[in-house]
């Protein structure tokens, strides 16, 4: 969208021309501009990784904090944070994510999202 300058009793104009994308930007005092963007992992293995991933983290903070329980937090975390940024987790992680799910079996049961998470984890790294 172009606009033609708008002048003020001194004027002084502004114009603003063209476009943006996937950006933010701010001008003038006390301004200020943010721009998040969290892309969607493209193969849909991962995209039910990510699902399983946030909803077991949504029950898990009903669930008393214990050492496994913080451990697979952190490794929920960290693997949401690899596939939004990548759109895949690394071998590596999706191990430690398996092992703090197995940790903290005890302490989640047989919870819902606990047993996706583990369908959708063994389906990308086998086992």
């Amino acid at each position: 969208m172009n606009q033609s300058p708008a002048g003020d009793a001194q004027g002084s104009g502004t114009y603003v021309g063209g476009s943006v994308t996937g950006n933010g930007i701010a001008v003038g005092a006390g301004a200020s501009a943010s721009y998040t963007s969290t892309p969607a992992p493209a193969d849909e293995a991962y995209q039910a990784l990510l699902q399983a991933v946030r909803e077991l983290g949504e029950d898990l903070k009903r669930y008393p904090v214990t050492p496994e329980t913080r451990e697979l937090s952190a490794s929920l975390e960290e693997t949401e944070r690899q596939v939004t940024t990548t759109g895949q987790a690394q071998p590596g992680v999706l191990t430690r994510l398996r092992t703090a799910l197995e940790a903290s079996g005890g302490v989640l049961g047989a919870i819902t999202s606990a047993t996706a998470l583990g369908t959708a984890v063994a389906g990308l790294i086998g086992g």
